[in-house]
């Protein structure tokens, strides 16, 4: 019972710190955030603080973890076509896009990239590379999908998110498919 409930006041701190942070985003320069000035802005314990993270980045890092953790969720229970993952895609991170804006607007826009490289990493297999590759190939060939992806994502969003997530679906697929194929036919 114990467990349960520190892991609930955990989580509960871990909320307060993040929305905190967001609040504070907006309105100063997120290298010039102090962790009291945080932790006061929260109303929780710079000890609190310390016992979840190291630095303030960690307090994003670990919210775009979660993101592209059920990410990752839906497209275990979907099936695993690019066009369907691309609109899961679109659809997902449609709900983060004030997330994104603040990312961008605080030029922390790279946060957001290194965990999508992460994750295409894990996903490397599933998303583009189900022919046989080197371990350089499905590297490169994740940043350079990686890249594209994060690229086309920031650019939708700070233009409002205006094409609807099927568009954006057929749009980013077709490319993506072209790079399938083009693999396929370098291996023959």
């Amino acid at each position: 019972m114990t467990n349960k409930y520190n892991q609930e006041q955990n989580q509960l701190v871990k909320e307060c710190l993040f929305e905190a942070l967001i609040q504070i985003m907006k309105r100063k320069n997120f290298y010039s955030i102090s962790i009291t000035e945080l932790t006061q802005k929260a109303g929780v314990s710079r000890m609190a603080f310390y016992r979840n993270y190291s630095i303030i980045e960690d307090i994003l890092i670990e919210s775009i973890d979660n993101i592209y953790n059920d990410y990752g969720n839906l497209l275990r229970h979907n099936s695993i076509e690019i066009n369907k993952m691309m609109q899961l895609y679109f659809q997902h991170f449609r709900k983060h896009q004030t997330l994104i804006n603040t990312l961008l607007s605080a030029n922390l826009g790279h946060l957001f990239f290194s965990q999508l490289i992460k994750f295409m990493e894990i996903f490397s297999t599933e998303i583009m590379c189900s022919i046989e590759c080197s371990a350089e190939y499905k590297l490169y060939s994740s940043e350079f999908l990686a890249g594209g992806i994060y690229q086309v994502l920031m650019t939708w969003c700070k233009n409002g998110m205006i094409e609807n997530d099927e568009e954006m679906a057929i749009l980013i697929s077709n490319s993506i498919s072209l790079h399938i194929q083009t693999l396929k036919d370098l291996r023959m």
